[in-house]
């Protein structure tokens, strides 16, 4: 399969470099070769809690090229009315490195209108609105707090249908559901595919992208007729972003039932669960808060998030000590760019794990300390 991947890899930028000697003859097209090149260093601590041994905290350090690292071609027609694009991620954490499918879809373009097909994510927890935690990906996948404030539904084949202008628009995504597999049937499937519905607003320097997400998961229990057969999962994302001269204030709420697997980077018991063949929704609540402020070349950031998990059945059915627990992360920044290509991206996160609802006890904590080293052409 690795070579497989750099097989294609090699072939796709042989036909893209085509594209471009080709594009620059003619004047309907043209073909953008672009890419990121990242590198982490830094060290990474576990409480005891999370380590193996559940006895002592430990601290490692790590040098790598974490996977939102890419390589990307665009190409688009001169009328720009249509384009399309596909974007290969680039991991390295040895022994192994690794390239990826993170982007390969096309879209047409009529005035306000666009449809686009292929694998992407869409305005539902907009990454315009992200905050910029970049350390760690490889290590503990906090990128961008995701799982820890900030929602995201993800990259996943659809077809969507956009109708925008400078101040507003809607947008409607048809798309191949996350969830392959259920512990309640060997037969998962989704009869109605996800779907996602999402509005834009601006005004000057203000922006948001509020959105609703909803996938029903269905399973066959043969002649169990007595059990539950499906669980849906939905969500709602509100964002906001307003900019005034040097300063950036970003913020996410959401709200969610039975997340785990649709979502990414949520923990499973965001999931459903089964008592007795029946099926107990889990709600997920939380948000973040990220500010940001130029001075120059340098950005200060700090941020916060915050998610709070609960099931009304924990404590009811399974006897667990508490029906709901909260995590929390926190993190600053102090990004500094050199020049037009090149930036680093000094980091500190912190994220408490919050209570075990089965036990009460302490989950534990992770620090991240570290520095990214940021390439762009």
């Amino acid at each position: 399969m690795k070579k497989f991947m750099v097989a294609m890899l090699a072939l796709m930028m042989l036909v893209a470099f085509a594209g471009a000697a080709f594009a620059a003859e003619s004047p309907s097209s043209r073909v953008i070769i672009n890419g990121r090149m990242l590198t982490d260093f830094g060290w990474w601590n576990k409480s005891k809690e999370l380590t193996a041994n559940q006895k002592d905290d430990v601290t490692t350090s790590f040098v790598n090229v974490p996977g939102h690292s890419y390589l990307r071609a665009r190409w688009r027609t001169s009328d720009a009315m249509s384009g399309g694009m596909v974007e290969l991620g680039l991991k390295s954490l040895q022994p192994e490195a690794s390239v990826s499918l993170r982007y390969a879809y096309g879209w047409y373009k009529v005035g306000n209108c666009r449809i686009l097909a292929g694998q992407t994510d869409n305005w539902f927890g907009d990454l315009a609105y992200h905050p910029k935690q970049y350390v760690g990906l490889n290590n503990n996948s906090h990128l961008l707090l995701f799982g820890w404030g900030f929602m995201w539904s993800h990259r996943v084949p659809q077809v969507q249908f956009t109708y925008s202008t400078d101040t507003w628009g809607l947008q409607f995504a048809i798309e191949e559901p996350r969830a392959k597999t259920s512990e309640a049937g060997t037969d998962f499937y989704a009869t109605v595919p996800r779907l996602t519905l999402t509005a834009m607003f601006k005004a000057g320097g203000f922006q948001t992208h509020p959105g609703v997400l909803w996938v029903n998961h269905e399973y066959e229990l043969g002649n169990q007729s007595s059990e539950d057969d499906s669980y849906a999962t939905w969500a709602f994302v509100l964002p906001f972003k307003y900019t005034a001269g040097a300063f950036t204030a970003k913020l996410q709420a959401h709200y969610g039932v039975n997340i785990a697997t649709e979502i990414p980077f949520y923990p499973a018991d965001t999931g459903p669960i089964w008592v007795n063949g029946k099926v107990y929704d889990t709600q997920t609540m939380g948000g973040f808060v990220s500010l940001e402020y130029q001075i120059g070349a340098m950005t200060l950031i700090g941020g916060f998030g915050y998610e709070d998990t609960s099931n009304d059945d924990w404590k009811n059915k399974l006897g667990y000590k508490d029906d709901s627990y909260t995590r929390l992360a926190y993190f600053v920044a102090v990004p500094y760019q050199v020049n037009k290509y090149f930036g680093i991206h000094p980091e500190f996160s912190y994220y408490d794990y919050g209570d075990n609802p089965e036990t009460g006890k302490d989950q534990g904590n992770e620090w991240m300390l570290g520095i990214q080293f940021r390439f762009i052409f």
